[in-house]
């Protein structure tokens, strides 16, 4: 039996200030429904919508699947209720994406999204596993309080994330998992500007070999790469704004860094990671990496993944350079500088005199060999590095067309 709220209802509004059951299928094919603030709707079957619009000042409970099928959209702007899913195996689809206002998971049940969903004020885990496919949730409150989660987590494929709108220095949570795995690896990220961003986290639980990031490639200062999982961070609207990154992990953790594929279609260090062995973001995820001040760039993905790396210098000095305009090694480049602004450059040429000299060296604020001829120069770098005082020198090669 269907109940068709199209059928019964002639006129061109439902409203209920009271509760209200319906025990069967409900399908919407065009009836704009107000749910009043002291007023329940309990669906306890699948919920279609077709043509309509909802309402929600109170609360929606919904026992069953969710199909959204109307373009545009399904709640009011207005609406600021409540939808609790209770049922144990629930999916959403349709063919268009569902803005829900406060959005709660109940139970510990799975929850399997065919299609992109929203929520406008809040979203609530509880215990449930939400999984995204290819697809994406987007929390689009900048409340950094406004995600609730208890056991619950999130996993996605590969093009899937759960995306956040963040403002400010709050901290962000992203409670990522697998119940394939068995795991949960929870993501932290706070932004460092108080302009607008939109961040995605995604949880890939199969090796990132199989996606196209090959655990082969890699720096020699890389010795293995995590091949059970990985996360990709995604920074969609915004500026190129930096973050800073918390990756959450068990007591038990066997790698001990963290690893990103980098411009070079290779898996690189990322320098420095401050471990942390009391974090209490969940029960179980005891142990944090965390890595500041990362510059993703705006509409820009990174895979990242736990890692085991070599102690050598994390810093990676090129010995030649070109400054001919073309765009190619134009200037000389210090890999990694840009994580340890406390750094003094000295560059000679092989007279002793000195040609350059910079505070702070960085990407931004590079030698461009300008001031000088082809040839070889020598450089003498200090630089404060888990707060001791390193020395590096070497020679640099500069050639001009």
């Amino acid at each position: 039996m269907k109940i068709r709220l199209g059928h019964i209802c002639f006129a061109a509004v439902l409203c209920l200030a009271n509760s209200a059951k319906v025990s069967a299928q409900l399908v919407n094919n065009g009836v704009n429904v107000f749910i009043g603030q002291s007023a329940l709707l309990y669906v306890d079957a699948k919920v279609v919508n077709n043509k309509g619009a909802i309402l929600n000042k109170g609360e929606m409970i919904i026992n069953g699947d969710w199909e959204n099928n109307d373009a545009s959209g399904v709640f009011h702007y207005l609406s600021s209720g409540s939808v609790m899913f209770t049922g144990r195996n629930v999916v959403f689809s349709g063919s268009s994406g569902t803005s829900f206002p406060r959005l709660v998971l109940k139970g510990s049940g799975l929850f399997l999204m065919n299609t992109d969903l929203y929520a406008k004020l809040s979203l609530d885990l509880d215990n449930a596993e939400l999984k995204t496919g290819d697809n994406r949730f987007v929390l689009e409150n900048n409340d950094a309080n406004s995600l609730f989660v208890n056991n619950g987590f999130i996993t996605t494929g590969a093009k899937g994330a759960l995306v956040r709108w963040a403002k400010g220095s709050d901290f962000y949570l992203y409670p990522m998992g697998s119940s394939k795995l068995g795991i949960k690896r929870f993501v932290g990220i706070s932004p460092k500007s108080t302009t607008d961003t939109y961040v995605g986290v995604s949880f890939v639980d199969n090796d990132a070999s199989n996606d196209g990031y090959s655990r082969l490639n890699k720096t020699a200062a890389v010795t293995e790469v995590n091949e059970g999982y990985y996360h990709v961070i995604t920074q969609l609207k915004g500026a190129n704004l930096p973050l800073d990154l918390s990756f959450y992990t068990t007591a038990s953790e066997k790698f001990s860094g963290l690893v990103s594929w980098a411009t070079k279609n290779q898996w690189d260090r990322l320098v420095p990671v401050t471990l942390q062995d009391n974090a209490t973001i969940s029960p179980g995820l005891t142990k944090s990496f965390t890595y500041k001040s990362f510059n993703l760039g705006a509409d820009a993905s990174v895979p990242i993944a736990f890692a085991n790396v070599t102690n050598a210098s994390p810093l990676n000095f090129y010995n030649a350079f070109s400054p001919d305009g073309d765009g190619k090694n134009d200037t000389w480049e210090i890999k990694n500088i840009d994580a340890f602004p406390d750094n003094d450059l000295k560059i000679f040429d092989r007279s002793g005199n000195l040609i350059y000299r910079m505070n702070g060296y960085s990407s931004s604020k590079y030698w461009d060999g300008q001031n000088a001829p082809s040839g070889t120069y020598i450089y003498i770098l200090r630089v404060k590095i888990d707060g001791k005082d390193e020395y590096f020198k070497g020679s640099i090669t500069m050639v001009k067309n």
